[in-house]
C-alpha cells in the first residue's frame, strides 16, 4: 500500500507537533495557564529538609549583626542551643580566638545534646567550629565592599568617627590621602596567621564556606540562602541593625577610592570572587528568582512599618500566604528580639542557654 503526498505530509506534521509539544515539556511551559512559565523548577524545591546546624563567621562591619540576629532569633523559634561565651562584663559577647579550651569558655548543652548555632563574634577556625557544632554545619560567612566597609568602620568608632566629622567640616573629601584606622577585613578570616598566597586560601575559603554572602547584595544572598537550608520566608525576615546614620557630608573622589582599594587589595580580590560567585549562583535561577524576592522586599516593608509603631499588646501583624510564603504572624515580641542590638540579646540569649541547660540536665 502507497503513501499519498498528503498523508506523507500529514505523518511528518503528527510528529513536528509532538517534538515542539516535547521541547515545551522540557522547558517548563506551563500548559494550564497559556503564555506563562512553569517556576517549580527553578524557584520551588523538591521535599527538602530544614538545616538546623549553622556555623557563621561574623565578620566585622559586612551587615554580621543583622544576619547574626536572623540566625538567633532562628535558634529562639525552633528551640535550639546556641553557642555563647559564659561570661559577663567586658567584651561579654566575643569569644574571639578559638582554641582547643574554647568549649570552657562557652555556655555547656545538657548531657547528649549538641550546640546548633554559632553566630557570636570569633575568628575562622574549622576545626573549632567543626568541634562546636560536629553534626555536618553549614558554613556560612558575609563580605562587604571594602571602601564601604572602610567608610562604616571609621564611622562606628569614635575616635576616629569624631576626626572625620571635624574634617567634614572644611571640606567633604575627607578620605584623600587617608588610609589609616581599619583592619583588613580578612583579618576575621584568619588569613594573615597562615602561610598562603592569596589565590590558595580564596580557594580554600571558597571550599570550606557553604556560601559566603555579599552585603551589597543581602537580600539577593538570604533568598538564596533560605534555598540552600529549606528555611522559609519568615525565616529571614529582619529589620537592620547597627545601620551607621552619622556617615553622610562627605564626597570620595575616583581617586581617594583606588587608594582605599589598593590599601585593602587582599580584601578586594578577595570581595570580587565571591561577589562573582553569587552572580553565577543567581544568574541560573530564573525570573521565578526576581519574584520571590520582590515578594520578599514587599513583607520586609510590612514588617518594618509595623515594629516601627507596635506598642505592647497590639495586635500581630498577618502576612497572608502567597506563591512564596505560608501566612504567618509577626507579634511584638518578635519585633522586640529583631530590633534588640547585639549585646542586649545576647545576655538574652545567655540567660536561655543556662536555663535549658538546667532543665535539661535534671534526672
Amino acid at each position: 500500500m502507497y503513501l499519498t503526498r498528503r498523508k506523507v505530509f500529514g505523518l511528518y506534521g503528527i510528529l513536528a507537533l509532538f517534538a515542539v509539544v516535547i521541547t515545551l515539556m522540557i522547558g517548563g511551559y506551563n500548559f494550564n495557564k497559556p503564555g506563562s512559565t512553569n517556576r517549580t523548577s527553578t524557584t520551588k524545591p523538591t521535599q527538602c529538609t530544614k538545616r538546623t546546624n549553622i556555623a557563621f563567621l561574623k565578620v566585622h562591619k559586612c551587615g554580621s549583626t543583622t544576619m547574626s540576629n536572623i540566625l538567633h532569633r532562628f535558634a529562639l523559634r525552633y528551640n535550639l542551643n546556641v553557642v555563647l561565651p559564659d561570661k559577663n562584663g567586658t567584651r561579654f559577647w566575643v569569644l574571639g580566638l578559638l582554641d582547643k579550651d574554647t568549649h570552657k569558655k562557652i555556655i555547656p548543652v545538657a548531657k547528649g545534646e549538641e550546640y546548633n548555632i554559632l553566630a557570636v563574634d570569633t575568628y575562622y577556625n574549622k576545626h573549632i567550629y567543626e568541634q562546636l557544632i560536629p553534626n555536618h554545619p553549614f558554613f556560612l560567612a558575609i563580605f562587604r565592599e571594602p571602601v564601604e566597609r572602610y567608610i562604616s568602620y571609621l564611622f562606628y568608632h569614635k575616635n576616629t568617627r569624631e576626626t572625620l566629622i571635624q574634617k567634614m567640616k572644611t571640606n567633604p573629601y575627607i578620605f584623600h590621602g587617608y588610609t589609616g584606622g581599619a583592619p583588613p577585613i580578612l583579618n576575621d578570616f584568619s588569613f594573615y596567621v597562615q602561610n598562603l598566597s592569596l589565590i590558595r586560601f580564596t580557594e580554600r575559603m571558597d571550599n570550606e564556606f557553604d556560601m559566603i554572602m555579599v552585603t551589597e547584595y543581602f537580600d539577593q544572598s538570604l533568598i538564596l540562602l533560605k534555598r540552600k537550608l529549606c528555611w522559609t520566608l519568615r525565616d529571614i525576615i529582619y529589620i537592620t541593625s547597627n545601620k551607621n546614620l552619622k556617615n553622610s557630608g562627605y564626597a570620595m573622589s575616583p581617586v581617594d577610592r583606588q587608594n582605599i582599594i589598593n590599601h585593602f587589595k587582599n580584601d578586594s580580590i578577595f570581595y570580587e570572587h565571591f561577589k562573582s560567585k553569587l552572580f553565577k549562583e543567581l544568574s541560573k535561577l530564573g525570573a521565578g528568582f526576581l519574584e520571590e524576592l520582590h515578594q520578599f522586599k514587599m513583607i520586609l516593608k510590612l514588617v518594618k512599618d509595623y515594629c516601627t509603631f507596635v506598642k505592647k499588646g497590639d495586635t500581630s501583624l498577618v502576612i497572608p500566604k502567597s506563591s512564596w510564603n505560608q501566612r504567618f504572624i509577626v507579634d511584638p515580641y518578635e519585633c522586640f528580639i529583631m530590633q534588640l542590638t547585639e549585646f542586649p540579646l545576647v545576655q538574652i540569649l545567655q540567660k536561655r542557654q543556662h536555663k535549658l541547660y538546667y532543665e535539661r540536665s535534671k534526672p
